[in-house]
């Protein structure tokens, strides 16, 4: 056999292998599209059935807010896998002293038990509101608080975590003991008023700051307006601390009234810096009224020689 005869046999039986295998791979794949065309054809009741569970689905698991707020979440249950509609009894729990329910709506006002879920509809799921309150008679620390939501019936039972995030709300009263926004000095003296810090936000106050807005003096004398302590450091929540304020109108203050400012800020700061306007009634001092009233007697006195002298003449 010639050379050329036998490139040309080995030439047609590759080419006659790659055409036999393409051929192979073809009808595979017609195959399984077939396969997979009668699969899908298949109604969905007499599909397999998927196994028996309770599906829970909350678009915000997470909420935030001080620890004087409520949080809610809305929990959507559905029941898959089963023949028949079945009655799941509904639970709540969180962290200890914290009041946790159930309810059909955040607006409702009764507990919910239980719900009813019908594993035949197409429909999302049944939905339900799960509420929290941290307690009130304490200051619940900022962090993150779990809560769990259950529903059980008979053997088949499920669960979701959900999270309140306690944020820190910082906030602070400065009042004057007795509540009144007035006190009397007297020219050239010091006098005192006693004012109160009370820390009523949610978080430890690391520094209170004080300072002052008084009136000009005569000349060149001026208003002193001190404070002691002259700042308060770590205040917690619900802890209160006076503080007296020292006030001292220059020597020739004319009587009257004035106003003083007492400011107040925080670290961390809060939404608002309290203050206080207070008036200051100045009176004029003791001494001075003793010079005075020696005054007008030694006048009397003359007046009253000055008549006798004139009526014995």
């Amino acid at each position: 056999m010639s050379k050329s005869m036998l490139a040309c046999l080995m030439a047609c039986l590759l080419l006659f292998t790659v055409a036999f295998s393409g051929l192979a791979n073809t009808q595979l794949v017609m195959a399984k599209s077939e396969e997979a065309n009668k699969l899908s054809l298949i109604p969905p009741w007499q599909a397999s059935p998927s196994e028996e569970e309770i599906q829970f689905n909350c678009k915000y698991p997470i909420q935030s807010g001080t620890s004087d707020s409520s949080f809610s979440f809305n929990v959507e249950l559905k029941y898959v896998g089963g023949e028949e509609s079945q009655l799941f009894d509904l639970s709540a729990e969180g962290p200890p002293d914290w009041m946790v329910r159930v309810q059909q709506t955040v607006s409702g006002t009764k507990e919910l038990p239980a719900v009813v879920l019908d594993p035949t509809k197409t429909y999302s799921g049944e939905s339900v509101v799960v509420i929290a309150f941290p307690p009130y008679w304490v200051v619940t620390e900022p962090g993150d608080y779990n809560i769990k939501l259950k529903a059980a019936s008979g053997d088949l039972e499920g669960s979701i975590d959900l999270t309140a995030r306690v944020t820190a709300r910082y906030e602070f009263k400065f009042e004057t003991d007795t509540g009144l926004l007035n006190t009397k000095a007297t020219a050239g003296k010091e006098s005192h008023l006693t004012v109160v810090v009370s820390n009523t936000g949610t978080a430890n106050l690391d520094k209170v700051m004080f300072s002052s807005g008084k009136p000009s003096g005569i000349g060149d004398e001026h208003w002193d307006v001190t404070f002691n302590p002259d700042k308060l450091e770590g205040l917690k929540p619900l802890e209160e601390q006076e503080v007296d304020v020292i006030i001292k109108p220059p020597a020739k203050t004319i009587a009257g009234d004035y106003m003083i400012t007492l400011r107040s800020n925080s670290d961390p700061s809060t939404s608002s810096s309290p203050e206080l306007k207070i008036r200051v009634t100045v009176g004029t001092s003791t001494k001075w009224g003793w010079i005075g009233a020696g005054i007008i007697v030694a006048v009397l006195a003359g007046l009253v020689l000055a008549f006798r002298k004139l009526g014995r003449k």
